[in-house]
């Protein structure tokens, strides 16, 4: 399983300003700012990978956009220029500030390189520490090989770049497939619609510098800004050029910022990462982390799921989940029941993420439809699925406990839970971590969402709460 992202070179974003022409509205609301307008067509006609999804809900009928993709593309376009626009300074992201913006990116980049190239170990250490932070992961879970390289040091072999010749023999494979595999079709959308989920957490990773800015401070004070910069306006490339360039770059590995595998031979597994920058590099360790959890939403049998991974694993694919992918993400996150959000309940997020790619493809479109249209049956979905979580924890402590000669029935193990990993309550606390009700307080804090923030308003919106809460997570 790999997987990689690219980055803009010069040469691409000239082209930009003379490719981009003024478009008919997605949803724009009142800003001047436009998406490239052959990309749009694509969205409006539902050509591009993963599109039409059985996950997805049908929208309103009133307003401007007729699909959930047109949607989540309009959010999420408006929130990429916007935090273009904080980072950069730049008021109006048009035509005319391309080559602004352009020279702000390879401005960034290349001091970041100078900055970064003292550091390294450092910061790889770093990278990984925030992600076994984020996730909750004991020591003994999964193994880490995270290195920051040089562009173009990272290894194309064993990728899947859709080409034209890629592209027959994937024809030719499918065909094969589903003539073999009768549920290929709907083992395929299953593993989209996960993809887009993997991509919309990793895609979390650009902004987790905010996170250690104290440690990244100590390097040199113009890192943070640098990260943004170079994150944002990357981000707005994916919107702002032509789609088949877009895909001619990726096929040929130019501007190629990331990837990241998973050798599952080893014990524990090891996610491998690698990244020509620090936010690009925690963007692939949470890559890799997401790939692991995913695997249960896999074919049991290893020939099937291998043939869905070689349909479903492509860059072209990739590409446009890293568009759609966050909002997604977001949507589902919204989902989770705030007991989740505390930081001694973060590993039971893994279980949950876990199971619901376990669940039946049918099922879990049913059910995703829900969560993506923040209805109350999606929240109380998920919900259900942490219930399961939790009787499984306590029969697992349970048969421990009677294993080792402790306890003699159910209702008497009330001693610590060393067996769940990530969890250090007693039984008793793991009875009550999810009471009968599915009222929320009134202000519940989660990494997550003070990220989104962060993200669509800029450091200067939190609150003081948030600032506090962000700055005790912080290393």
């Amino acid at each position: 399983m790999k997987k990689k992202e690219i980055l803009i070179s010069k040469s691409q974003l000239v082209e930009i300003k003379s490719q981009l022409q003024e478009a008919p509205p997605i949803d724009y609301g009142d800003n001047p700012e436009r998406m490239d307008p052959t990309l749009q067509n694509k969205i409006e006609t539902g050509d591009f990978p993963g599109a039409g999804s059985e996950a997805f809900p049908e929208v309103p009928e009133e307003g401007v956009v007729n699909t959930f993709e047109e949607l989540i593309s309009s959010q999420r376009f408006k929130d990429v220029v916007q935090t273009v626009k904080r980072y950069t300074g730049v008021e109006n992201v048009t035509p005319n500030s391309f080559m602004q913006l352009q020279q702000m990116l390879m401005g960034a980049v290349q001091r970041i390189f100078q900055i970064e190239g003292q550091h390294k170990e450092k910061l790889e250490e770093l990278a990984v520490n925030i992600v076994k932070e984020q996730f909750a992961l004991p020591d003994d879970v999964l193994q880490f090989d995270a290195k920051i390289v040089g562009m173009g040091e990272i290894d194309m072999s064993g990728m899947n770049p859709g080409g034209e010749q890629q592209q027959q023999q994937q024809q030719n494979a499918e065909e094969e497939a589903a003539e073999e595999f009768e549920d290929f079709d709907i083992e395929k959308q299953k593993r989209r619609f996960l993809n887009q989920l993997i991509q919309g957490a990793s895609k979390k990773g650009h902004y987790m510098f905010h996170l250690v800015e104290e440690d990244l401070n100590s390097i040199d004070n113009d890192l943070i800004n640098l990260y943004g910069i170079m994150m944002s306006v990357n981000d707005l490339v994916y919107w702002i050029m032509p789609d088949e360039t877009t895909m001619m770059m990726a096929q040929s590995g130019q501007g190629m910022a990331g990837k990241e595998e998973v050798d599952p031979d080893t014990d524990p597994p090891t996610v491998i990462a690698r990244g020509i920058t620090f936010p690009v590099l925690v963007h692939e360790l949470i890559k890799g982390v997401m790939e692991v959890l995913a695997t249960q939403g896999l074919p049991d049998d290893p020939r099937q799921a291998q043939m869905v991974m070689d349909s479903e694993d492509t860059l072209v694919a990739e590409i446009w989940d890293l568009r759609l992918g966050p909002v997604i993400w977001e949507k589902f996150r919204e989902a989770y029941p705030y007991e989740l959000m505390q930081d001694d309940k973060l590993e039971i997020q893994n279980y949950l993420f876990s199971e619901f790619a376990r669940m039946d493809a049918k099922e879990l479109f049913r059910l995703s439809k829900d969560i993506l249209a923040g209805n109350e049956e999606g929240k109380e979905g998920l919900r259900d699925i942490v219930k399961g979580i939790i009787e499984e924890m306590k029969n697992q402590n349970y048969e421990d406990s009677q294993s080792d000669g402790g306890y003699e029935s159910e209702e008497s193990v009330d001693g610590p839970t060393q067996d769940i990993p990530g969890f250090e309550g007693t039984m008793d606390q793991l009875n009550n971590l999810l009471p009968p009700t599915t009222d929320s307080p009134s202000v519940e804090l989660d990494m997550d969402s003070v990220l989104d923030k962060i993200f669509s308003q800029g450091m200067d919106a939190l609150t003081k709460q948030e600032k506090d809460f962000l700055q005790s997570q912080s290393r």
